[in-house]
């Protein structure tokens, strides 16, 4: 039977040899089989003369004990059998703990993949539950027939303002969809340009007199070609008369926010040819801005480009107007914090304004 000392030094050389960083020298090993068939001697009933029975006894006792003591390059003695009793299956512990936890991280992982799929892979289903009146504006927008069957998608929600992916032109185009009860407002864009700057789009909802709620979306695609969405708001003033030369300058931009499509918060006169305003604004629905001449008539001359001219200070908008008595050609160039309108008429160049 084991005495008090020698039970402490089992378990303290159980400790060491079983747990997760365990080392033993090779008389510590022999010591603790020793120690160990003492105490399966005693818990059986038997004399406990094995251990020593076949050696001398006194200080020379541990190196002359019967068994095969591991090589020196083994830090820890081989596991025992199950019949060790209960100490005996600590060695296994931590590796069946370290097995069941790296399954759990591996069933994670593949988990994570998945709802990763089902959030951003270009599917025609919903990536967000919709209200029966969502439903409504969804159905009314596929109904319009303007994107491709099956790809219109619910991404998210902003302060009542529902956020869609869709595609157009057999997936060719990307594009955001913002809409409420009200109104809708789209913007789409190639598949590279997504890509490589992304799209956005912006619905403006009147609140009461004195303010409006603004919503803005910014979708982009990812390497993979999946739909990534960031969204804001924000409450905000009316467009005030006082940004313009005259009221009917702040008509005619309400109507070329209304009736054109243009985003209100870009429309500005960049000059004047004469008394007729010379306006550039951002299309809501494409994001190219637009050179607009007059603006006060329903379909007034304009012409819209690519937004990506803005990445380089030489890129222009021209626009050229035959009124009957003559050709008029106009030019806005952009530039960093400045941009110029020239206004030439039948060859002859005349600076009329700038920015």
């Amino acid at each position: 039977m084991l005495g008090a000392e020698e039970a402490l030094e089992l378990r303290a050389l159980q400790e060491r040899a079983y747990g997760r960083d365990g080392a033993l020298r090779v008389d510590e090993v022999a010591r603790l089989r020793r120690l160990e068939a003492q105490r399966r001697a005693s818990s059986s009933g038997a004399e406990s003369e094995q251990p020593t029975a076949q050696g001398p006894s006194g200080a020379d006792g541990a190196s002359s004990v019967s068994v095969d003591p591991a090589p020196e390059s083994a830090p820890a003695p081989a596991p025992r059998s199950q019949d060790d009793g209960a100490e005996g299956s600590a060695p296994s512990s931590p590796r069946t703990r370290g097995r069941s936890a790296l399954l759990l991280a591996s069933v994670c992982v593949v988990l994570g993949l998945g709802a990763g799929w089902l959030l951003f892979a270009d599917r025609g289903i919903s990536s967000m539950s919709l209200t029966s009146t969502q439903q409504e504006w969804q159905n009314a927008i596929v109904a319009s027939g303007r994107y491709d069957p099956g790809s219109v998608r619910a991404l998210r929600e902003e302060r009542g303002v529902v956020v869609w992916y869709a595609t157009k032109d057999d997936g060719t185009q990307v594009c955001v969809v913002l809409g409420d009860a009200e109104s809708t407002a789209p913007a789409c864009t190639t598949r590279e340009q997504a890509l490589a700057q992304g799209v956005s789009a912006s619905l403006v909802t009147v609140v009461d007199d004195s303010q409006t709620l603004d919503v803005d979306a910014y979708m982009y695609l990812t390497d993979d070609g999946a739909p990534a969405i960031v969204t804001s708001s924000y409450m905000s003033m009316p467009q005030s008369s006082a940004q313009f030369a005259t009221p009917e300058e702040a008509a005619v931009a309400v109507s070329l926010a209304e009736d054109v499509g243009l985003d209100r918060r870009s429309i500005m006169v960049v000059g004047y040819d004469g008394e007729t305003p010379i306006w550039v604004g951002v299309d809501k629905a494409t994001q190219r801005y637009c050179l607009v001449i007059d603006g006060s008539s329903p379909s007034p001359p304009m012409v819209c480009d690519d937004s990506l001219m803005l990445a380089e200070t030489d890129r222009s908008l021209g626009l050229v107007v035959d009124d009957g008595d003559g050709i008029t050609r106009y030019e806005y160039r952009f530039g960093y914090g400045q941009g110029y309108l020239t206004v030439t008429r039948d060859g002859e160049g005349d600076d009329a304004a700038r920015e």
